[in-house]
């Protein structure tokens, strides 16, 4: 059965014009040259400290009969995104803009004839962005489920996810960028990319995210995960599972294997789950 989840705490920053893709390629850890509109690729929009503002799929989409590139970003990180964009413009031939479309995540195989822009996530085929209305949604055929769902989907494929609480916390390898394909190590400079550079060709990815389960409610983004000598780690997103919840977090690798908890009691352990790609953990130059 096709269902269908409303991302209203995600929109989209669409960048339109004929500088769009230089500008933007100055700006992103992704060759920007790998957008498409059936399928997001990841990408990254970092500080001159190669600390990340946010991450979030990469796509181009069309405004107003013209091309575009698009990024779907945290409501709570749009506005500063569109700000930092239109900072950055400058006089290139482009414009920054947030989009009113509505965004839905479809979950299942939709059907051929949907009424609206479909783009798998990540060339997943079980799950699409759907940029339109509740009513079209409904006409393929999607039954509508909680936000939960598809936040635990991301976690499930070790998608990251950076909100307001912890934008500015992590270099794009901590959270997998790299493993995802969103960094790309020959396209030339962009905001924070020395930093970045250098972890991969002069340095050790000391931290990396994990994917946990617990038998609890599910931690807030932010929150700090405890190990036997303290703080070891620190959760991205969580969401509730059948068995309490399950979450991403960046944990340092020396830590490993545990264990960890969700307390500085120890009352709350937590169990590590698998990703679909594998993550290395002896890293060196």
């Amino acid at each position: 059965m096709l269902r269908s989840v409303v991302l209203d705490d995600l929109r989209v920053l669409a960048i339109s014009g004929p500088d769009r893709s230089s500008f933007l390629q100055g700006q992103l850890t992704q060759d920007v040259a790998s957008a498409r509109a059936d399928a997001t690729v990841m990408a990254g929009w970092a500080d001159p400290k190669g600390r990340l503002l946010f991450a979030g799929h990469l796509f181009t989409t069309s405004v107003g009969g013209e091309d575009a590139l698009a990024l779907l970003v945290p409501t709570d990180l749009a506005e500063a995104a569109l700000k930092r964009a239109r900072l950055y413009i400058l006089r290139a031939k482009a414009a920054a803009m947030l989009l009113d479309t509505p965004v839905l995540g479809l979950l299942g195989v939709p059907g051929i004839s949907a009424p609206g822009p479909l783009v798998r996530v990540l060339g997943d085929r079980q799950r699409h962005l759907f940029l339109a209305s509740s009513a079209d949604a409904r006409a393929v055929g999607a039954a509508a489920d909680p936000r939960t769902l598809w936040q635990l989907a991301d976690i499930e494929a070790g998608i990251p996810t950076v909100v307001a609480t912890t934008t500015g916390e992590f270099v794009p390898q901590m959270v997998n960028l790299d493993l995802l394909d969103g960094i790309s190590f020959t396209k030339g400079c962009y905001t924070g990319q020395e930093i970045v550079a250098r972890m991969k060709y002069r340095g050790r990815v000391k931290r990396r995210m994990l994917r946990f389960s617990a038998a609890a409610t599910p931690p807030v983004a932010g929150q700090v995960l405890y190990g036997e000598r303290g703080v070891v780690g620190q959760v991205v997103s969580a969401a509730p599972a059948a068995t309490g919840c399950e979450f991403l977090a960046v944990i340092v690798l020396d830590d490993l294997p545990g264990p960890f908890f969700l307390d500085e009691a120890r009352h709350h352990p937590v169990q590590r789950l698998e990703l679909p790609y594998d993550v290395p953990q002896e890293e060196r130059p």
